[in-house]
């Protein structure tokens, strides 16, 4: 005869072993998805990063676009005689992490291999016309940043001129980039093109400046 109580503790055994599996199982989901947590979580900052990075370069371009158009003549900027008014902080600025930003490097590899997989603007006599913090230049969200960005111009390879420091053709490539923490960044260059335009009398012709082409390099 099997005594009372026999199954009961059997299954209770059985239950302990159940309810200890099933407590092992959680504990290895949860080393395992507590990486892809992290590892997510990573892709998500960077990504804002990057996003946030290409804005501040593309402002930075607007900015230095603005400027640019109240120049009655692109040469100086080309020659580095007049520089832009927005000229923050020293060539080699460091950022909260430590991170120091060679801009004298930089033109120097925009000059030698261009920007990006695409090695954009390779060849081109670039000259540093503006850099500093993006809050020191223009209004930011708070929150945004911290972002130190630059903008080179450069000669177009169509002016007929054939010196880098003249513009015969009223047309310069400029060159905008955004650094920040732990090596975050973006670059645009774009086509500047200086266009008068004739409205109908008696108004007078206005001279404008416009983007002819707009990429991103990096």
């Amino acid at each position: 005869m099997v005594p009372s109580g026999g199954c009961g503790a059997g299954e209770s055994g059985i239950a302990l072993i159940v309810t200890m599996m099933a407590a092992l199982l959680l504990v290895t989901l949860a080393g395992v998805l507590a990486p892809l947590a992290l590892i997510e979580t990573a892709v998500d900052v960077n990504h804002r990063r990057s996003v946030q990075a290409l804005y501040a370069a593309d402002a930075a371009l607007e900015l230095a676009t603005a400027e640019l158009g109240s120049l009655a003549d692109w040469s100086g900027a080309l020659d580095g005689s007049v520089p832009s008014a927005f000229r923050e902080g020293t060539l080699s600025p460091a950022m909260p992490d430590g991170e120091r930003v060679d801009l004298t490097a930089i033109t120097g590899r925009l000059r030698s291999i261009g920007a990006g997989a695409s090695a954009a603007g390779r060849g081109l006599e670039w000259r540093l016309f503006a850099h500093g913090p993006l809050n020191a230049w223009a209004p930011v969200p708070a929150g945004y940043g911290p972002w130190l960005v630059a903008v080179w111009v450069a000669d177009d390879a169509a002016d007929p001129d054939p010196d880098p420091g003249r513009d015969a053709n009223d047309a310069i490539i400029a060159h905008a980039a955004a650094f920040g923490p732990r090596r975050a960044g973006r670059a645009v260059q774009a086509t500047l093109v200086r266009q008068t335009v004739s409205p109908p009398p008696p108004a007078p012709p206005v001279t404008r400046v416009r983007q002819a082409s707009w990429r991103i390099v990096r």
